[in-house]
């Protein structure tokens, strides 16, 4: 079985895994879940939406028209928008 927390692209900064992480994005005094790499590398969350079909994180984003935002699942390959 695939490991759902491992994004199916490595680090755009080093080649190193991803994987989704609680807490790992910081806002204040709050957190949010992201992908981080072990380098400690990291994805705005914002760039990677959950999948309304399966559930994960590891969708890349395509395009804003209009106010939407275009993503594609890299699991499942659902595509779906996301409001701006």
């Amino acid at each position: 079985m695939e490991n759902t927390l491992v994004r199916s692209r490595p680090c755009a900064e080093c080649g190193a895994e991803m994987l989704w992480t609680q807490n790992a994005w910081k806002s204040g005094d709050t957190g949010s879940a992201a992908y981080r790499c072990l380098n400690g590398h990291m994805i705005d969350p914002v760039q990677t939406r959950q999948c309304p079909s399966c559930g994960v994180h590891d969708t890349k984003r395509l395009d804003n028209v209009d106010g939407l935002e275009h993503f594609r699942c890299m699991r499942c390959a659902t595509g779906f928008t996301y409001p701006h």
